[in-house]
C-alpha cells in the first residue's frame, strides 16, 4: 500500500455521517417531487430511436431545488414553429435514498433500461409548478469525491415536450398534465337514444311526386325549386332539390348534377300538374314533371319527436293505404250493478261521407275477418261481501245458520277465500261465601260461566299463600263442575256428593277451618270451533254463491265475513268476438221506375246500408265511373232496406221501367257485416269500446282499387343526432281519412340502443369494425363526446368503440378527422394557408413523374 494507512480520508463511518446529513438537509430544505421511469415499448435498432414509450409507475422522492432565481433556460420564445416554454430546472436527489428506495422497486419493471441509477429520459414531476420535467443529464461526481465518495446525483431537467407516450401513473395531478397535449380527435359517441315519432294528414289534389328528366350539369349548390301555384284557394307545393356528385360527363369531368327532388309540402288544390323549373346561378339544364294525387295523399309531415342517436338517418315507412275502417258499438246488460257483461255488438252505419264510394263503418276492401278487440271493464276489482246469521243458541251452542250475499264483486279469476272471524273464548269465574268456617254452596255466584266447554272443568279453591286468613284449613274444600250439553257453560258447582247427583261417588265436600272466603279458579279448555266457507263465481267475474263448510261453534255474536279481494280489471273479463263478413258483392234481380230511388222485388239477404249500387251488367269496371246508358247514377248507395225493396240515394235515369240484375258493394271487397259476442267479459259498467283491425294485412284495397300508393318519405338528421326533418319523396294515393280510418302512421326506424358504459382516462379502446386502437384523453358523459390520441387508423362511423377496462361499449356517431393540438401549434392553420397557395385539387403544380 502506499498511502499511509494511519491516515485515513474517509472512513465508512464518517461517509455514513455526511450521507445522513445530506438526507436529513434534503428532508428539511427539499421539495416532494414524483421520480417517473421511462419504460422503452419500441426502439429504432439503428438510430436508438425511441419510438413508443410510457410511464405507468411515480415514486414520491425528496429534492433540493438548485434554480434560486427560478427556472433557467431560454424560457418562452417564439420560434418557427409557434410559441415554445423551454424552461429547465436542476434538482439535488440522495444517492443512498434512490438506491434504497427507488432502485429495488423499479429493476423488475418490464422495459426499464437502467435501474441502478437516474436515467436521461425519466421524468421528474414538479409539484411546485404542477409540471412535468425530462431529465437530460445526470451528474453523479458532484460534489466531487469528497472522502472518497458521491453522496447525491445532480438531475438537469428540460420541460417535458409530449411526443405521444403513454403518461398513466394514476395519480391525477400528473396525469392530467398531458390531457389535450398531442394530436388529439374529438369522436361524438351515442349517448341517450330514442326514436323519433312524426305525424302528417291527408290531403287532395297534391302533389305527389317529382320526377327529374334531366340532370343538368355546373351546379355548385343545390339549385332552388320553384313549382307554379295552386289554384285559388289553395295551396303551393314546396319541393328541395338534391344534387349527386359521382357522374362523370362525356367529356370525363366530374361535376354535381341534380339528383331528385323532394317534396316539403305537397300542395292542395292542384287540378292539373304544375310546372316546375330549376333556379340557379351557375347550373343550368336541369327538368322535371309533377305528377298530382287527386284524392288521399299525405300532407306536410311533422316531427313530434326528434328523438336522438342517430348515426344515420333513419328509414321513414308511411302506412300503406286501407280505406275505411269497420265500426261497432256495444251494449251492456241492465241493470248495471257492480258491473255487467257484453250483450251484443252492433255495427255501426257512419255519416253519408264515408258511405260508398267511400265505404262504410262496417269498413270495405277486407280480405280477410279482422281482429275485434273490446275495451277492458273500467275501474278495479270490487270486492264481494256477505253477512252472517246465527242459529238459536240455546239449541246449537252458537253456530252460523246460513250466508247471505251482500256485493257480488268483480274481476274475480278464482274463487276467493272465505273468513270468518273466530268465536271469542270465555272461561267461567265465579266466588263463593262460607257459613262459620265452611264454604256456603249456596253463596256461588258466577260473573261468567263460560261457554263451550266440551268437558267440565275443574274448580280448584285456594286461601292464598300467607298472612291472615290464609292459615291451613282443617278441611280442604272439594267442588265438583257441570256444564250444560249443548251450550258448554259452567251450570253450577256442586260441594255436596250426597245431594248434588253430579257429585255423587265424588269427594265433593265444603270443608272446615276457613277464616276467609277462599278463591275459586277454574281450569279446563273451552272448545270453540271457527265457521268455514267456499265461494262459487260466475264466468264474468262475480261471487255468486257461498256455502257453509263448518258451521263453528261458541259464537255468541254473529261473525264477520272477509272475502279475498280480487285482482285488477285484466284479459280474463275482457269481452270477445268474431266478426262476420261478406267478402265479395251481392248481386240479385229486382225492379226499378223512371225517376225512382226504389227497387222493388228484391232479395236483401247479406245487403247492407251503405253499398254501392250499379248494374251487374252494362256498367264500367273503373272504380267510381259509370258508361253511358248506365242508369244508375255514379257514387249511389242503399240509403236504407224495406221488406222487398231497397232505397237508393240518388234517382235512376235514362230508362221507363226495369227489371235487371243490381250489384251491391264492390267485387272482392269484403265488409264486416256483424259481430258475434263469444265472451261478454265482465264488470263493465259502460259499454266498452270496439277496435276493429284496419291494418294493411287485413286489407286488399291496393290490389283490388285502381291507383293506390303507399307514401314514401326520407328523414334528415342534424350533425346532433336528431331528426330534423322528414322530406316527401312519394306523397301516395288513395289515402282515405275518416273516424274509422285515421291519417297513415309513419313509422321511423330505431337508433342503436346498445351504448353503455364510461371510459376511463387512458385505457385503450378498439374500433369494433376498423381494429383501429386508440388512447383515450377525455370523456364527457354529458356531451358523449370522446377524445382520443395516440390512434394508429381511422375510425369508421357507425362501429363501435370498446374500452378495454371500463368495458364501455358505445357506437361512433360522428368522427372528427381534423386532429386538435397542443395549443400553443398552429399546425391545421399553416396547412389551410398552404392548401391556398398551392393548389393539389385537380393536379399536381410541380408536375407529375
Amino acid at each position: 500500500m502506499v498511502l499511509n494507512p494511519y491516515f485515513q480520508q474517509g472512513s465508512k463511518t464518517e461517509q455514513n455521517l455526511i450521507q445522513d446529513l445530506v438526507n436529513e438537509q434534503l428532508r428539511m430544505y427539499g421539495v416532494e417531487i414524483y421520480y417517473i421511469p421511462r419504460q422503452y415499448i419500441t426502439k429504432n435498432t439503428i438510430i436508438k430511436e425511441v419510438i413508443e414509450s410510457k410511464f405507468t409507475d411515480a415514486y414520491p422522492l425528496e429534492a433540493y431545488v438548485d434554480n434560486y432565481e427560478g427556472y433557467e433556460g431560454l424560457g418562452t420564445i417564439m420560434s418557427k414553429f409557434g410559441i415554445q416554454d423551454l424552461d429547465d430546472l436542476v434538482l439535488v436527489i440522495s444517492q443512498e435514498r434512490y438506491e434504497s428506495y427507488i432502485s429495488p422497486l423499479i429493476k423488475n419493471i418490464p422495459n426499464i433500461e437502467l435501474s441502478t441509477r437516474p436515467k436521461e429520459g425519466d421524468l421528474i414531476w414538479f409539484p411546485l409548478g404542477d409540471r412535468l420535467f425530462e431529465i437530460k443529464f445526470v451528474e453523479h461526481e458532484k460534489p466531487f469525491y469528497q472522502l472518497q465518495k458521491n453522496y447525491v446525483y445532480e438531475l438537469r431537467c428540460e420541460l417535458f415536450r409530449y411526443e405521444d407516450e403513454v403518461v398513466d401513473v394514476g395519480i391525477e395531478d400528473i396525469d392530467d398534465n398531458v390531457v389535450d397535449k398531442g394530436y388529439i380527435q374529438s369522436l361524438t359517441m351515442v349517448g341517450t337514444a330514442s326514436t323519433a315519432t312524426a305525424y302528417t294528414g291527408v290531403v287532395n289534389k297534391a302533389v305527389r311526386f317529382i320526377t327529374v328528366e334531366n340532370r343538368g350539369y355546373n351546379y355548385t349548390t343545390a339549385p332552388r325549386v320553384a313549382i307554379s301555384s295552386a289554384p285559388s284557394g289553395g295551396t303551393d307545393a314546396v319541393g328541395i332539390a338534391t344534387l349527386i356528385s359521382d357522374i362523370i360527363d362525356c367529356d370525363g369531368v366530374k361535376g354535381k348534377k341534380v339528383q331528385g327532388v323532394e317534396i316539403r309540402n305537397p300542395g292542395i288544390g292542384y287540378t292539373v300538374a304544375p310546372g316546375i323549373v330549376f333556379i340557379h346561378e351557375t347550373g343550368v339544364g336541369a327538368a322535371a314533371t309533377v305528377g298530382i294525387a287527386s284524392t288521399g295523399a299525405v300532407g306536410i309531415v311533422t316531427i313530434s319527436t326528434a328523438g336522438e342517436g342517430y348515426v344515420t338517418a333513419p328509414t321513414v315507412t308511411f302506412e300503406t293505404p286501407t280505406h275505411v275502417g269497420a265500426a261497432a258499438t256495444a251494449t251492456i246488460k241492465s241493470p248495471i250493478g257492480a258491473g255487467v257483461s257484453v250483450i251484443s255488438a252492433t255495427i255501426d252505419t257512419g255519416a253519408v261521407e264515408y258511405l260508398y264510394p267511400g265505404g262504410t263503418t262496417g269498413g270495405v276492401f277486407y280480405k280477410r275477418a279482422p281482429r275485434i278487440t273490446f275495451a277492458l271493464p273500467t275501474g278495479t276489482g270490487n270486492v264481494a261481501t256477505a253477512t252472517a246469521t246465527l242459529d238459536t243458541y240455546s239449541l246449537t251452542g252458537g253456530t252460523v245458520k246460513s250466508v247471505a250475499i251482500g256485493s257480488e264483486g268483480k274481476f274475480y279469476t278464482s274463487a276467493p277465500t272465505i273468513t270468518f272471524s273466530a268465536p271469542v273464548a270465555s272461561g267461567a269465574a265465579a266466588t263463593v261465601a262460607l257459613s262459620g268456617s265452611s264454604i256456603d254452596a249456596s253463596s256461588i255466584a258466577f260473573s261468567t260461566t263460560g261457554r263451550a266447554y266440551t268437558t267440565a272443568p275443574t274448580v280448584a279453591i285456594t286461601t292464598g299463600t300467607s298472612g291472615y286468613g290464609n292459615d291451613p284449613v282443617t278441611i280442604a274444600a272439594v267442588g265438583i263442575v257441570t256444564i250444560h250439553p249443548i251450550t258448554g257453560i259452567v251450570t253450577a258447582v256442586g260441594f255436596n256428593s250426597t245431594s248434588d247427583p253430579w257429585a255423587t261417588g265424588t269427594g265433593a265436600t265444603i270443608g272446615v277451618g276457613y277464616t276467609v272466603p277462599p278463591l275459586l279458579t277454574f281450569s279446563g279448555s273451552t272448545a270453540q270451533v271457527r265457521a268455514t266457507a267456499t265461494a262459487t263465481i260466475s264466468i264474468g267475474g262475480t261471487v255468486t254463491a257461498i256455502s257453509i263448510g263448518n258451521s263453528g261453534y261458541g259464537y255468541k255474536d254473529t261473525p264477520t265475513i272477509t272475502i279475498e279481494s280480487p285482482g285488477g280489471a285484466d284479459e280474463a273479463f275482457r269481452a270477445l268476438g268474431t266478426c262476420h263478413m261478406r267478402f265479395t258483392s251481392v248481386q240479385t234481380q229486382g225492379t226499378l221506375g223512371i225517376g225512382s230511388d226504389i227497387i222493388t222485388g228484391i232479395g236483401t239477404t247479406n245487403i247492407i246500408v251503405g253499398d254501392r249500387v250499379r248494374l251487374a251488367i252494362g256498367h264500367s269496371d273503373v272504380y267510381g265511373t259509370a258508361l253511358t246508358g248506365n242508369f244508375i247514377q255514379t257514387g249511389t248507395y242503399v240509403s236504407s232496406i224495406g221488406i222487398g225493396s231497397i232505397f237508393m240515394s240518388k234517382v235512376a235515369v235514362n230508362v221507363g221501367i226495369a227489371t235487371t240484375n243490381f250489384e251491391f258493394g264492390i267485387a272482392n271487397s269484403g265488409i264486416v257485416t256483424g259481430i258475434g259476442v263469444t265472451y261478454g267479459g265482465g264488470g263493465y259498467l259502460t259499454p266498452p269500446t270496439i277496435s276493429i283491425g284496419n291494418s294493411a294485412a287485413d286489407k286488399n284495397y291496393v290490389d283490388v282499387a285502381l291507383g293506390i300508393h303507399t307514401a314514401k318519405g326520407t328523414a334528415i338528421i342534424s350533425s346532433a343526432g336528431i331528426v330534423t326533418s322528414i322530406r316527401i319523396v312519394d306523397a301516395g294515393h288513395g289515402y282515405v281519412l275518416g273516424t274509422s280510418s285515421p291519417a297513415p302512421t309513419i313509422t321511423l326506424s330505431s337508433p342503436d340502443t346498445s351504448s353503455s358504459g364510461d371510459y376511463i382516462l387512458n385505457e385503450t379502446v378498439t374500433g369494433s369494425s376498423s381494429s383501429v386502437t386508440a388512447l383515450v384523453n377525455s370523456w364527457d358523459t354529458s356531451t358523449s363526446i370522446l377524445t382520443v390520441k395516440i390512434v394508429d387508423g381511422s375510425f369508421i362511423v357507425g362501429e363501435t368503440l370498446t374500452g378495454s377496462e371500463s368495458g364501455a361499449t358505445r357506437k361512433l356517431r360522428v368522427y372528427n378527422t381534423d386532429d386538435v393540438v397542443t395549443p400553443f401549434a398552429d399546425n391545421d392553420n399553416i396547412e389551410t394557408a398552404a392548401d391556398a397557395i398551392l393548389d393539389f385539387s385537380e393536379g399536381n403544380p410541380f408536375g407529375n413523374p
